[in-house]
């Protein structure tokens, strides 16, 4: 929002500053607790991160599943790492305690040690929460190396304000 005002010879001007920001990302590798894959933990592609990566076998309800804290209810960004070398999509449900939350369609990469990072928005709870992605098609998932989680912070807005009084620049920044 910016608003300019001239009052004998003054000018104001407001600038409201964003009140969320971005924590830095968490991240669960896939073969470690308290990671589930009920496909297996393979590590036979490379470029995977840690000592495998999630295998979904091509079945329908092979999923993956993380538990991942929050440190306040809100709004965060899961960044989920993936290799998909068939030549179609692999669609899946994000479900996040318990609750389907968006259908993901994790597209083809063109190899299986080609990775690359979808970023899905969520709402999480404060605390334990539980991210599972349920392949919907008998392709299953792609290959699941980790997710990412990052928090985003909300910060209380903050009003700047720059007034101008006889040619004299002052700036205040008001919580």
């Amino acid at each position: 929002m910016r608003c300019s005002l001239l009052v004998s010879g003054a000018v104001l001007l407001a600038v409201v500053v964003p009140a969320s920001a971005s924590a830095a990302t968490t991240r669960y590798e896939v073969e470690a607790s308290p990671a589930t894959c009920t496909g297996t933990i393979d590590s036979n592609w490379s470029g995977f991160s840690g000592s495998g990566f999630c295998n979904g076998t091509n079945a329908t309800g092979a999923y993956a599943q993380f538990t991942a804290t929050a440190s306040a209810a809100g709004t965060a960004t899961l960044e989920v790492r993936f290799a998909n070398g068939t030549s179609s999509s692999r669609p899946a449900d994000l479900i996040v305690n318990g609750t389907t939350v968006q259908a993901v369609s994790f597209e083809s990469t063109g190899a299986w040690n080609t990775w690359v990072t979808k970023s899905l928005p969520v709402t999480v709870n404060a605390g334990s929460n539980t991210i599972r992605l349920n392949p919907t098609t008998s392709g299953g998932l792609p290959n699941i190396d980790g997710v990412g989680q990052r928090q985003h912070r909300q910060r209380r807005a903050r009003l700047l304000v720059r007034r101008r009084h006889f040619g004299v620049p002052e700036q205040r920044l008001l919580p």
